[in-house]
């Protein structure tokens, strides 16, 4: 019987690596064949036929808002033509789904890794038809059009599948000279499914300046109100992540409200589909267990709870001015994506950097600016981070040789001169520094295990300090040698506890805990990803208080994690090595980061277009003349001109001009991503944006070379009559005992191994591994 096993078990194995290998990941498109309407408000419809049963996961528009006022795809079982194209009174001949809307030249939408819009097989969509509104007629100059969206598609089954709800006023009238006249939608959610919303558009003609929706669980008609998504659809009329996890169940009370500013008309606007009537459109992406459906709420069927809807449904959103360029038309693709350097982003301004004279500058800890623009070093003076800076219970060694006798505190003009220093005998061994609106200086020591404020008033005496003096903890007063700190304009701040304890602690403006969240874990060779909200030294942090969006840098696992400032995990960036440092510029909507190779000495600056939805590359610095060693923090100016670079060892700090004509791309080109929640019926939503089809490809032949490996062994100890336990070490072991293997070196969360300091340190380079 035991010979039968291999081959049989080895069969199971082929068919099961071929099952996942055919699992692929393709992309479709769906376009206009070359029109070029001759009136205006045209509807013109076209259709493709769906290939094969598969998933759709993002939606990208290959269109122009000049051309296409806007574009509607339908799912349908057979397309009401099949003609190439055909005037679009009616996209299907039977029932139709709303399946994608795209208008002002919005960005691509990706959906979580685990929720996919179910076409072909049993799903009823064999037929994708595309609605595109021309507003304007085309000229014999104008191109034939040829407007489309592409559709990326997984044969991979999701866990949950993608609907629309669409909310509408299915008649009204706006009177003129008005500055906030309303349209309101109301209605009982009647569908039998429970939906999780996770992402909103909205869409009108030109008056309108807000859209608002909100919900009421059943039963409760008085209620607070749940905000479900506000916008400006003036904007590129994208699907928007919404802020919080919602859920929506049977006879919720669901209501929205369009508003308008008619002060340019002298007559009634209606309803309508032409360009110069308006529209009243609220749409909610969400996903649900087994088949989505196609849900609507139409006209106002709940006046009473419409009128009860919250004042804040009239205040506009804050103005923007790339979103306002971006759906006008005058946007950007050209971003540079390919990790190559680009001297028009970043500009290096060599020589800047002067050591003082008169002092020993150490290894940066870290650097920000202040209100002048000046920079603030802050830095270690005669103290070294080495292997002997702390015992195995991560309290402070060197305890006996005092604080810094140097002044630890140096500013810097905008010329690069050093004009004053302070905070001798304070500090043992510096990290983090950050410099609020005000130009308070928050620091943080490893050594002291602390955190400090110091007010302009009074440079050597904190006003605020928490943690336990050379004590390292872990509960809500102590901390593990904290990196970095980032202010909110409230005074409340953020603190990464970063080494030892893996977490972001949120404290009010009097130093009080709020929340706290993230865990240590330290990762193996083989170890799998980690997840969100799982740190391996919780670096540096980054904060865009007007997008909510607070940013770690969690260096040792190559990744930035980037959350709701309430804490909920949104999205994360990968790197291909440690990022050390991450600084925003608000007002630019980018983002900075240094990275460093722990084992090659070292490093690279990115610039990072960025959203609260996902963050892509949009450039990559390296110095032509040599090469940057450990990169260790990273400042902006407040008007976000200029990056500062520090470096660790030997002391430096770099300086880089970043050009207007960055700024005018930042929010250009992004694809709103959409990652999972742990709000889910049964199971959970991934929330790591790995391809799936490309993990599957790897791990299924792996498990399956170990899978054979082990019945092989089985096998043979049988067919040999092995009295000895069967040991999977023995495999990878080349036969070498238990007893002389050698395992993996600890996890190294001190600094020595990434600097070259002649005077303190051996030339001897460490190697990075850590304990699976």
């Amino acid at each position: 019987m035991a010979s039968y096993l291999l081959p049989t078990m080895l069969s199971l194995c082929l068919i099961f690596c071929l099952h996942f290998s055919s699992a692929t990941q393709s992309k479709m498109e769906i376009r206009m064949p070359n029109l070029r309407p001759s009136v205006e408000d045209y509807y013109v419809c076209t259709s493709i036929k769906v290939p094969s049963e598969t998933y759709i996961t993002q939606y990208e528009a290959l269109a122009d808002a000049g051309t296409a006022h806007h574009i509607l795809l339908f799912g349908c079982d057979e397309p009401f033509s099949y003609d190439s194209s055909w005037e679009c009174g009616a996209t299907c001949k039977k029932r139709s789904s709303i399946m994608f809307a795209w208008a002002k030249n919005a960005d691509p939408t990706k959906l979580p890794p685990d929720v996919g819009y179910h076409i072909g097989g049993h799903s009823g969509v064999n037929y994708i038809v595309m609605q595109v509104h021309y507003a304007r007629a085309l000229t014999k100059d104008d191109p034939p059009d040829q407007s489309g969206i592409a559709l990326y598609t997984s044969t991979i089954k999701p866990n949950f599948t993608q609907g629309i709800f669409l909310m509408a006023a299915d008649f009204g009238h706006i009177p003129p000279k008005k500055t906030a006249a309303h349209l309101d939608v109301s209605c009982y959610f009647k569908s039998s499914k429970t939906i999780h919303p996770f992402a909103f558009r909205t869409h009108a003609h030109s008056l309108s300046t807000v859209i608002s929706a909100y919900k009421r669980p059943a039963g409760h008609p008085q209620a607070k109100w749940e905000e479900l998504g506000k916008g400006n659809p003036q904007w590129p009329q994208a699907f928007y992540p919404m802020k919080t996890k919602h859920t929506i169940q049977y006879n919720d009370i669901v209501v929205a409200r369009c508003v308008y500013n008619s002060t340019s008309r002298d007559t009634d606007t209606h309803v309508g589909s032409k360009h110069t009537d308006e529209m009243c459109n609220f749409y909610m992406m969400y996903y649900t267990k087994g088949e989505a459906e196609y849900l609507q709420c139409g006209g106002n069927r709940i006046p009473s709870q419409a009128r009860d809807m919250p004042d804040s449904s009239f205040e506009l959103l804050p103005p923007n001015p790339k979103l306002d360029e971006q759906a006008s038309g005058h946007h950007h693709h050209d971003h540079h994506g390919d990790g190559s350097s680009n001297s028009a982003v970043m500009t290096e301004v060599k020589g800047w950097y002067k050591a003082p004279a008169d002092l020993k500058v150490g290894q940066v800890g870290g650097v920000d600016t202040n209100s002048e623009g000046h920079l603030v070093m802050f830095h270690r003076g005669s103290h070294v981070w080495d292997a002997a800076a702390f015992d195995g219970h991560e309290v402070y060694a060197k305890q006996a040789d005092g604080a810094i006798t140097e002044n630890t505190l140096v500013e810097f003009n905008s010329s690069g001169n050093a004009i004053d220093s302070w905070g001798d005998n304070l500090f043992y061994l510096p990290h983090g520094i950050t410099i609020d609106k005000d130009d308070n200086i928050w620091l943080t020591d490893v050594a002291l295990h602390q955190v400090f404020k110091f007010t302009p008033a009074n440079r050597n005496t904190p006003s605020l300090t928490l943690g336990q003096r050379f004590k390292p903890g872990s509960t809500e007063t102590s901390f593990c040698k904290p990196t970095d700190v980032a202010v909110l304009s409230d005074g409340g701040f953020f603190v990464s506890d970063g080494y030892c304890n893996g977490r972001i602690m949120r404290f009010d403006k009097d130093g009080h805990l709020v929340r706290q969240w993230g865990s240590m874990v330290v990762k193996g060779l083989f170890s799998r990803k980690p997840a969100p909200n799982q740190f391996t030294v919780v670096h540096s942090l980054a904060l865009d208080e007007a997008r909510d969006l607070l940013c770690a840098a969690d260096r040792n696992n190559n990744r930035m994690q980037c959350f709701h400032t309430e804490s909920e995990f949104l999205y994360e960036y990968d790197a291909s090595e440690g990022v050390f440092a991450i600084a925003s510029r608000p007002k630019t909507g980018d983002m900075v980061m240094v990275t460093s190779n722990q084992n090659k000495d070292s490093g690279h600056l990115h610039l990072l277009r960025f959203s609260a939805t996902s963050a892509e590359l949009g450039g990559t610095f390296t110095p032509a003349e040599d090469k940057f060693h450990v990169l260790h923090d990273v400042a902006v100016s407040s008007d976000g001109s200029r990056a500062y670079i520090a470096q660790l060892s030997p002391p430096y700090v770099y300086q880089f001009s970043m050009s207007a004509e960055t700024d005018s791309r930042q929010n250009s080109h992004q694809t709103h991503t959409f990652m999972g929640s742990s709000h889910r019926e049964g199971s959970s939503v991934s929330s790591q944006n790995v391809p799936i089809v490309v993990a599957v490809m790897l791990i299924v032949p792996i498990a399956c070379i170990l899978i054979t490996l082990l019945i092989y062994k089985i096998y043979t100890q049988k067919v040999r009559g092995s009295q000895g336990k069967f040991d999977m070490g023995n495999i990878f072991s080349g036969g070498t005992k238990r007893g002389d293997r050698v395992g993996f070196s600890p996890l190294a969360t001190n600094e020595d191994q990434y600097t070259d300091d002649e005077d303190e340190l051996s030339n001897e380079k460490q190697t990075f591994v850590v304990r699976p």
